[in-house]
């Protein structure tokens, strides 16, 4: 079963669980900035599709604008909610080809999505595409394969074999540290809500 979880005005959370990786995959509305998104959204069971269905329609000053992928493993349940909703999908311009259908939009490093997103682009990922997408003025730090939350209260990468070489992967996520944020939301594992700059620290001096 999944349920919808607000962690702050204008920010839903829903999770699928994975038995066979043992955590949750998490999608997440947010609405912001008379906009809204839904990122790497997993699948919903009819009680929580209706919800959010319920919650985008009583968002009226926020119209969703788009389903955003921070990597090709995220389209999960993106194609269905596509058609729910009647939005477009957009990913990265380098994870365009290695989708099994057509996106509607792709976005390169840099780009400023719906609701003030900025594009972080995090090189020798699990794909070629794998980004962060940041709301600078709430802090929110949005981050899909390239760290995962499997203990509560820390951040790791996936295994070494997911990974060309997982050094220059680790490498590539320092990028992270050129911006502010308090609150990393992770697209597989539970979220840091506040102090995730710090745990973002301890990550890289382990």
């Amino acid at each position: 079963m999944s349920t919808l979880q607000e962690l702050a005005p204008g920010l839903i959370r829903w999770s699928e669980f994975s038995d066979e990786k043992q955590l949750n995959f998490n999608g997440y509305y947010l609405a912001h900035g008379g906009e809204a998104v839904l990122i790497d959204p997993p699948e919903l069971d009819a009680d929580a599709l209706h919800t959010l269905k319920d919650t985008v329609a009583r968002a009226g000053g926020n119209p969703l604008k788009a389903i955003l992928l921070t990597n090709v493993h995220h389209d999960r349940a993106s194609q269905r909610l596509k058609d729910v909703f009647q939005v477009p999908i957009h990913i990265h311009e380098q994870d365009k080809p290695l989708l099994e259908f057509s996106p509607d939009a792709t976005f390169g490093n840099g780009d400023t999505l719906p609701c003030g997103l900025q594009v972080v682009h995090l090189k020798d990922q699990k794909s070629p595409g794998e980004c962060a997408l940041l709301q600078k003025e709430k802090k929110w730090l949005f981050v899909g394969d390239a760290l995962i939350g499997k203990v509560p209260g820390e951040v790791n990468q996936l295994p070494p074999d997911k990974f060309d070489d997982i050094t220059k992967a680790k490498e590539g996520l320092k990028v992270l540290l050129n911006y502010e944020f308090e609150d990393l939301l992770l697209g597989d594992g539970e979220p840091i809500r506040g102090n995730a700059r710090q745990t973002l620290d301890v990550f890289f001096t382990d």
